[in-house]
């Protein structure tokens, strides 16, 4: 057992911890929560060199220290300047959600190398393509087409499909992701309620046991008792302020 402190980002901490918590099981250990009055100590239980392997992916941490009685040492320092490449936006009426929140939700998602991952309102891509990066097999789903002409084909298995209703096998999928539509731009011929309570119901379907799905969107849009209702457990949500006209809430759900 060893003693970390880690330095997160301040304005997500509580995602950041979660962001922790997943890449610790990834890498085979396990930790407890000491302190988190400033930065989050823990306490880890497993190989430091397979923790520090998957920290390498984190967006929210920035600096690991290892404690003992006389001090600390740094364990690892993580470049993160590639997430201020991409902040969100808007691209042909899809958003673009921010680099940062789209490698965040694979991460609390636990999509693990060779793993299979599906996005399934995969939109602009950048969700898609962050699970890619660490090595997942990626299934990308929308119904829209013109999207996902913007995938890469070599990487990605794009499906036009209503996400809702996929073509996707019963228990396939190891991890999901996503930034499901909440406007009138985006969504046709569905209210809110019908869209997350179809994609609660779709997700629990085709996730493996023990599978996990996190997700984005506003706070005015309610989908926790959906989820809930379709059998998943809570593992975590936390908020991310966009502007002053949004703040989102992020989500991860474990199926049993």
């Amino acid at each position: 057992m060893v003693r970390l402190r880690v330095e997160v980002s301040q304005d997500l901490k509580a995602l950041a911890y979660g962001e922790l918590e997943a890449l610790s099981e990834l890498s085979g250990g396990f930790l407890d929560l000491i302190d988190d009055s400033r930065d989050l100590v823990i306490e880890y239980r497993g190989d430091p060199e397979q923790l520090r392997k998957k920290i390498c992916r984190a967006s929210l941490i920035r600096r690991i220290w290892i404690s003992n009685g006389t001090g600390e040492r740094l364990f690892v320092e993580l470049d993160r300047s590639r997430y201020r490449a991409l902040r969100r936006g808007r691209l042909d009426n899809a958003v673009v959600i921010d680099l940062r929140i789209a490698r965040l939700l694979v991460n609390l998602a636990r999509t693990e190398e060779g793993g299979v991952f599906l996005d399934p309102f995969v939109g602009s891509g950048v969700i898609a393509q962050e699970a890619m990066l660490v090595g997942a097999h990626v299934i990308g789903i929308d119904i829209n087409p013109k999207y996902l002409g913007s995938l890469n084909s070599a990487y990605v298995d794009s499906v036009n499909s209503d996400s809702l209703l996929s073509p996707i096998r019963d228990g396939s999928i190891h991890s999901i992701a996503t930034d499901p539509p909440y406007n009138r731009l985006s969504i046709i011929n569905v209210d809110l309620d019908s869209l997350y309570r179809g994609f609660a119901e779709e997700a629990f379907r085709v996730l493996r046991n023990g599978g996990y799905v996190a997700f984005s969107h506003p706070t005015y849009v309610d989908s926790l008792d959906w989820f809930l209702n379709a059998g998943f457990e809570l593992v975590i949500n936390g908020l991310q302020y966009v502007h002053g006209g949004l703040t989102r809430l992020i989500y991860v759900f474990r199926k049993p």
